[in-house]
Parts: structure tokens; sequence; C-alpha cells
């Protein structure tokens, strides 16, 4: 399997899911609603289908690819070892950005094996206002460029640490 052609955070990703690991986002549900508990689990189909679709846009824009199926193969195998964490409780209802910090740190710190990946640095959040700019949002296949980047629809990200600047914050989706 010829692994050039890729970026270093997938081949790291790679790396990682060949090992057993499985990646993702950890994201926490702040509003509890009758409309959010309509909404929740289509935000969360949503975020996964963009999730997907930036990881495979990789492979189809590599400009290095010699060999389409062996770099389809590896982003297939990085795929099938997503597995976004969903804190899902209502005793996070309302929860402040500072609280859900301090309860994501617990809970990094309670895991056996946290290695670098992006889950163990940083998580999102879907509160009420994140949840009202994704309600209409399209899938990413209908989408144009400029709706993908349409700073309006967003979640929030908490990192681990408070001032924490990350410089992989903008690399990729979980390596």
């Amino acid at each position: 399997m010829n692994l050039n052609g890729l970026s270093w955070p997938t081949k790291h990703l790679h790396a990682s899911t060949r090992n057993g690991s499985t990646w993702g986002y950890v994201i926490y549900r702040t509003t509890y609603t009758p409309h959010s508990n309509a909404a929740f689990l289509r935000i969360i189909e949503l975020l996964n289908s963009y999730m997907k679709q930036g990881l495979y846009s990789e492979c189809v824009s590599s400009e290095n690819n010699t060999s389409m199926d062996t770099d389809l193969t590896t982003y297939h195998e990085i795929w099938a070892q997503h597995r976004p964490i969903v804190m899902n409780h209502p005793r996070f209802d309302g929860a402040s950005i500072d609280s859900i910090r301090a309860h994501f740190r617990c809970w990094v710190g309670q895991q056996e094996d946290q290695g670098y990946c992006t889950q163990y640095r940083m998580c999102m959040v879907i509160d009420e206002e994140s949840l009202q700019t994704l309600l209409d949002a399209p899938p990413p296949q209908e989408s144009s460029d400029e709706k993908i980047i349409d700073p309006m629809r967003h979640v929030k990200v908490v990192t681990l640490l408070p001032d924490s600047d990350d410089d992989e914050f903008d690399s990729f989706l979980g390596g």
C-alpha cells in the first residue's frame, strides 16, 4: 500500500486506525427542548456527512495519486474506524463552556490510550445557537464551496486547555 501521496495528518490517522483505534470528535449536546430532541440526531448525521466528505475530498483532490484504488482503500479503512462520541445527557442542559471543558478534561484523563488524536485535545458543543445555525444546512453533496465555509453555520469547539493555541486546529478532521 502506497501512503506517500497522503498528507501527514492522514498518514497519522491511518496508522492509528490500523492499530484498531477509532477516531472522531467528542460532541456535547447542551440544549434539551422538544425542538432540539427532533433535530439533534439529524445534526449529528449532518456533521458526520461533512466529516466523510472532507476525508474523501482529500483523496479526490490529491494530485499525487498514482493508484486511486489503493488510496481509496486507505480512506475506506480510515472511515470505517470513525466513531464520534456523543455526550447526550440532560445533565449538560445549558452547561457553560467552562463546565464542558472541565467534564471533557476529566473524560480525557480516564481514557487509556490518548495519543495525539484531536479527540483528546478538543470537543464540539452543540448548543441552541449551533443547533439553529445547522437546522437548514444542506448535506455536503448539495453544497457549493461558499456554503461549506459559511461562518453563519457553526459548532463551538472547546480545547482541552482554555488558552490553547493549537497549531493543528485548522488541519485535518481528527488526525
